[in-house]
């Protein structure tokens, strides 16, 4: 009995150790579980979904990606375009395999190969207004934009900048203007003999010339087509033959004397027709000096704004009577018929109207409301003829009619019939001669004759 009871405490003894050492062998199991889960040790690298290798790391994931394009930009000898996405997914495992991390550029390298286009290549977009022109480098785009701007800086004083601004893994070209060596030396002359500081001087050479491009330019980083890209003197060619796709504003503060005018004054005369004018005084010019901002672009003048002037002499304004009074309408007053003879000067002598030539009798209209102020039947002169007063400027004759239909003082409406074509008087042929009189004088009928097809051009 005795030797089973110590037996028996043996046991418990056992026991107790054995799960003593299970319980510290979960703790630490427990422990280790919980720092793998904490932290991956094992990164899957995926181009467009497909896995390509593992990492240990992220970092030595990345090393091999950067690694890969390097060798392939070096190749392709410029910064090559690669149509794909590329990531590095995390992932937990008590146990895996992973690459190194030359291994593992290796086959990232000749992942990309088949997403790389060695026809697209990386540059720099020069775009202003619908313009645009793509360089290979920032150097490029530096060439053309101090060649637009010193065509029209003729003493150097301006150059351009750009300045590259890393933003993530954008780079963001902007451009400036600044001051060159010519300016430098002006300053030091001003601040020696006006006793200006560096500051001053400065800005009172800025307020002599500005110089700015007309649309804003946008200059960003870009993949495109290898032949759409130009380089160096290349690029500055192109721009050069295209004119003034890119337009220079250049500014100066001028001094000078010159003659100017007033405004003319203009007033309206509603016994004169629209268009008809005459003048009243011609007005004098004055003298003045003058200090103006002048605007230039492509170096030719847009506009001139005058800060500061002092008159020598005054102006005085010219003055013109302007016509208010509704142009009139007149029409061709036959329907079948061609001008045969227009208004102007023959063999020394002045045609004062169009003939129309037409078959005999053909009905002659009015060509203008109005009354019937003379018909007058002769054989020599206009023959047979016709004039109407239409208002208290103008009246039309219709000549050589073979025979009248109207009476004097009788009103009659545009292409009411007044009488018919013939040859009487001094003529040579049916037809009907048209004049229009204003104020007297007999006008050329196209003044305010509408006659669509009926134009014309005396022979030269």
């Amino acid at each position: 009995m005795k030797k089973i009871t110590k037996y028996h405490k043996r046991v418990k003894l056992t026991f107790a150790v054995s799960a003593f050492l299970c319980c510290l062998l979960m703790l630490l199991l427990f422990n280790s579980v919980g720092s793998f889960a904490a932290q991956a040790n094992y990164y899957v690298v995926k181009i467009d979904g497909q896995v390509v290798g593992c990492s240990n790391s992220k970092e030595n994931a990345e090393t091999a990606l950067f690694e890969a394009r390097k060798r392939l930009s070096k190749e392709a000898d410029s910064i090559v375009y690669l149509d794909s996405k590329f990531t590095i997914e995390p992932e937990h495992k008590f146990f895996g395999k992973t690459d190194q991390t030359e291994d593992l550029s290796t086959a990232i390298y000749e992942q990309l190969k088949e997403y790389t286009d060695l026809n697209y290549v990386q540059g720099i977009c020069i775009s202003a207004g619908k313009y645009s022109i793509t360089v290979n480098n920032p150097l490029s785009a530096t060439m053309v934009l101090r060649t637009l701007e010193s065509q029209y800086d003729e003493e150097n004083e301006y150059t351009v900048n750009l300045i590259s601004k890393q933003n993530d893994d954008y780079t963001e070209i902007t451009y400036e203007m600044v001051n060159s060596s010519a300016m430098e030396e002006r300053i030091a002359e001003l601040m020696e003999q006006e006793g200006l500081t560096k500051t001053a001087a400065d800005a009172q050479l800025h307020q002599l010339k500005k110089i700015s491009f007309v649309d804003t330019l946008q200059i960003s980083q870009v993949y495109t087509d290898k032949s759409a890209v130009f380089s160096g003197d290349d690029a500055v060619q192109k721009v050069l033959s295209d004119g003034s796709a890119i337009g220079v504003c250049t500014t100066k503060l001028a001094n000078y004397d010159e003659e100017f005018d007033l405004p003319i004054q203009y007033i309206e005369d509603d016994d004169m027709y629209e268009g008809q004018s005459y003048v009243v005084y011609d007005g004098t010019s004055g003298t003045r000096n003058v200090t103006a901002y002048i605007s230039y672009v492509n170096g030719k003048e847009k506009s001139r704004n005058i800060i500061q002037q002092t008159v020598y002499t005054e102006p005085t304004a010219a003055i013109i009577r302007t016509g208010v009074l509704p142009s009139p309408e007149f029409v061709v007053p036959l329907d079948n018929c061609f001008i045969s003879s227009g208004f102007g000067y023959r063999w020394g002598s002045l045609h004062t109207g169009n003939d129309y030539a037409c078959g005999y009798g053909e009905p002659i209209y009015a060509s203008a409301p109005g009354y019937i102020e003379t018909v007058t039947h002769s054989d020599e002169g206009y023959g047979n003829n016709v004039v109407m007063r239409h208002d208290d400027h103008l009246q039309t004759r219709y000549a050589h009619m073979s025979e009248t239909a109207c009476e004097e003082g009788q009103y009659v409406q545009r292409f009411e019939i007044i009488g018919y074509a013939g040859s009487t008087g001094n003529s040579t042929g049916n037809h009907c001669h048209f004049e229009i009189i204003q104020d007297g004088v007999p006008i050329d009928p196209f003044t305010y004759l509408e006659g669509e097809g009926l134009e014309y051009y005396p022979d030269e």
